[in-house]
């Protein structure tokens, strides 16, 4: 239960959830019009596509349970807080093992690959001595992304719960809901009203209540501007911190 979180584990369990029939059929059909862009008597009216081919895996050519598509690299990202960006943006050192396996895919394929996008917490790409995890991928012909490498510790087994509130604007709102209702329900009675009657659940406490979601609400706001806090789903593939 509280083992450490590996990417590679996290975005196959998130690739069963999220691939449904339709999602498998539309992947179908853009395989099929790749091939058919590709074609003999297609090839010059799209040349510029046919040279980047040269550069990227055939999906077709690769082991399946290694292939991940966008939005599914975007769902892992956002929710352990991850940012999928440009190789040529990390500043560590790339381990041997991977450039050997690179090399290894650039002999088995014929191709000399070129599009490599790295997986990892924002810190990763500019901290040279930074071991939490990073995931290596390349780019193929239908757009989806094969998983080359993984290296690094894994991360800590909390990541999700406490990187959850800032996902999007939804999952900030029900955590500011639940942290008031707790503090509204934890307060004393005589501390809520001066009425030496009044019971525990009486309109104070309701009316507590939306005053601290009010006042909650707007330290969030200020500690979100103040100190460039800014929603997962808009930095999990933006090279920024805010």
């Amino acid at each position: 239960m509280f083992s450490g979180l590996s990417i590679d584990n996290e975005l196959a369990k998130y690739r069963r959830k999220m691939r449904t029939e339709d999602e498998v059929l539309i992947q179908e059909v853009n395989k099929i019009l790749q091939k058919d862009l590709l074609s003999d008597k297609k090839i010059l009216d799209n040349l510029k596509h046919y040279n980047k081919s040269f550069h990227v895996l055939n999906e077709d050519e690769c082991e399946a349970k290694n292939i991940y598509t966008l939005s599914e690299i975007r769902e892992i990202a956002i929710h352990l807080k991850l940012r999928f960006l440009d190789s040529s943006l990390f500043k560590g050192d790339i381990p041997y093992k991977a450039i050997l396996k690179i090399k290894d895919l650039n002999r088995q394929h014929s191709k000399e690959l070129k599009d490599f996008r790295i997986l990892s917490t924002f810190t990763a790409f500019s901290n040279r001595s930074n071991t939490e995890q990073k995931a290596l991928f390349a780019l193929t012909d239908t757009n989806t992304y094969y998983l080359v490498h993984t290296w690094g510790d894994a991360l800590p087994w909390y990541r999700k719960l406490t990187h959850w509130p800032l996902r999007n604007f939804e999952t900030l709102f029900v955590s500011l809901l639940i942290i008031t209702c707790i503090l509204a329900l934890g307060l004393p009675t005589s501390l809520i009203s001066l009425d030496p009657k009044a019971e525990y659940w009486s309109g104070w406490r309701i009316a507590t209540f939306f005053h601290l979601l009010i006042f909650n609400m707007g330290v969030t706001a200020y500690i979100t501007f103040t100190f460039s806090k800014n929603f997962h789903s808009s930095l999990w593939n933006s090279n920024k911190d805010f």
